[in-house]
C-alpha cells in the first residue's frame, strides 16, 4: 500500500493513500466529530456534515467531509479553525432542531458550546423518532447483513428508513444491526419474555441451553445456517457458554 504524508492541525503523519481523513485523524489522536460514518460500511458517511474540515492543497482551500475525503500527498487538514467551528455549530443547530431529544447530538453540541438553537422545526414523527436521515441503518442492513429489509423513503425533512409499504418485512431477520448502528438511537428494539420486537414484527428468541438467556432471534439463526451451512446446534449455547 502506498503511503503519503498528510498534515493535520500542524502535525505531519504517514498514512495510507486514499484512506479517509477522519480515520487518519482518529488513528493519531485527533478528534473530529462524526455521526453517520462507520468504517465497516463502504457507502456510509457524508450525510450528517458534522465532520466538515478545511482541506488545503495546491494553493486552494475546500470545506470537505472528513469521513469520505481521501488523503493525498501534500494534503493539509485543519479541523478547528473559526470557519470550521462556525459551520459545525450551524450544522448541529439544524440537527438539534430536527431531533431535539437526541442525547448524542445534545452532547456533541454542548462540546461546541452550543446549548440553545435559533431554529424550531415541526418535524412530526421525526421529532419523536430521533432520525437524522443518514441512511447508515439501511446501508448496514444491505452491505453488512445482506438482507435489504429496510430502505429510505420520502424526501427532504420527511426522509426516514422504513420497511416496504410500512408493513412488517418478510425478509427481516430481527438481528438488530440497524438499531445498534444508528448514531442517535432512532430505531426501537425491544425484548420481553423471549421475544424481540423491531420494525413492527415479533421475533422469538433462541434461549441458551446453559443459562436460559434469550440471545438471538430464531429467524437470524435460520438465515445464518442457510447462508453458511453452520450446524444449528452451535446456537444452543450463548457466546458466554460456548
Amino acid at each position: 500500500m502506498e503511503k503519503v504524508n498528510v498534515t493535520i492541525d500542524g502535525r505531519t503523519f504517514e498514512a495510507v493513500k486514499d484512506k479517509c481523513v477522519l480515520e487518519v485523524a482518529h488513528e493519531n489522536g485527533i478528534y473530529i466529530p462524526s455521526l453517520c460514518y462507520n468504517s465497516e460500511v463502504t457507502s456510509s458517511g457524508g450525510s450528517c456534515r458534522v465532520c466538515l474540515v478545511e482541506a488545503h492543497q495546491g494553493g486552494r482551500m475546500r470545506l470537505v467531509t472528513a469521513c469520505n475525503y481521501p488523503v493525498r500527498k501534500g494534503l493539509e487538514v485543519k479541523t478547528d479553525t473559526p470557519l470550521v467551528r462556525r459551520i459545525r455549530r450551524g450544522v448541529l443547530e439544524l440537527l438539534m432542531a430536527r431531533v431535539p431529544d437526541s442525547e448524542v447530538i445534545r452532547e456533541m453540541a454542548a462540546a461546541e458550546g452550543l446549548t440553545e438553537v435559533r431554529f424550531r422545526e415541526d418535524t412530526g414523527e421525526n421529532e419523536r423518532y430521533k432520525c437524522i436521515a443518514c441512511a447508515l441503518c439501511t446501508n448496514v442492513c444491505a452491505e453488512v447483513v445482506g438482507v435489504y429489509a429496510i430502505s429510505m423513503i420520502n424526501r427532504g425533512a420527511d426522509k426516514k428508513p422504513a420497511t416496504p409499504y410500512l408493513k412488517p418485512s418478510d425478509v427481516c431477520i430481527g438481528c438488530g444491526a440497524c438499531a445498534y448502528a444508528c448514531p442517535t438511537g432512532a430505531i426501537t428494539l425491544k425484548e420481553k419474555d423471549g421475544v424481540r420486537r423491531i420494525w413492527g414484527k415479533d421475533f422469538p428468541m433462541v434461549r441458551c441451553s446453559v443459562c436460559g438467556t434469550p440471545y438471538i432471534p430464531e429467524a437470524q439463526v435460520d438465515w445464518i445456517v442457510k447462508r453458511t451451512g453452520k450446524d444449528r446446534s452451535f446456537f444452543d449455547k450463548c457466546p458466554d457458554h460456548r
